[in-house]
């Protein structure tokens, strides 16, 4: 189903980036640990805007004038927010073909985001480990070759020194068939 710019059928987005002959190898969404942390920080800003609710009443504000003021503000900065935190969680995804990578970001319901990067530009990939290493996520980095563009970085991606070992061997593969 389609919702504006939002793709919610993610079988259907993957296909049409395909070539014929072209297969995925990897495919890749963030760990739930992103809407974990960000559901952490929009509790917190829903504290501070409670405080601020009473923080006003206790200061003989009129609730009729804080309370509309307080909805929108909490609205805006922890609805939206938590809104924005479960579609990137849910519908974010990095595809690995054997010819090109795509990163499909999905922010919000009006905006759908596609990079895409082939093989024969990239220079290097190399994962890293995040929160100590403690959880089964990590880093992703690609870096370009120089002059072809701005690197990708992506944050909170499962088993990430996996996925960069097959992306890893993918680049192999496709210099080697460049090469005969």
């Amino acid at each position: 189903m389609r919702i504006f710019a939002l793709e919610t059928n993610i079988e259907k987005l993957n296909q049409s980036f395909l070539s014929p002959g072209e297969h995925i190898v990897l495919k890749a969404r963030f760990h739930g640990f992103l809407f974990f942390v960000r559901a952490l920080w929009a509790t917190f800003l829903t504290i501070v805007i409670i405080a601020i609710g009473v923080g006003a009443t206790m200061s003989q504000i009129p609730a009729s004038l804080s309370s509309p003021v307080l909805f929108i503000a909490w609205l805006y900065f922890v609805a939206l927010s938590l809104l924005r935190s479960f579609i990137d969680w849910r519908y974010d995804e990095l595809i690995v073909t054997n010819e090109k990578i795509i990163f499909v970001n999905q922010s919000s319901i009006i905006q759908q985001e596609i990079k895409q990067m082939n093989l024969e530009n990239l220079a290097s990939v190399k994962a890293l480990t995040q929160y100590g290493g403690i959880f089964p996520f990590g880093k992703l980095h690609f870096d370009l070759k120089e002059g072809v563009g701005a690197g990708l970085k992506l944050r909170f991606i499962p088993n990430a020194q996996r996925a960069c070992s097959q992306i890893s061997d993918c680049i192999v593969q496709f210099q080697r068939r460049q090469a005969n």
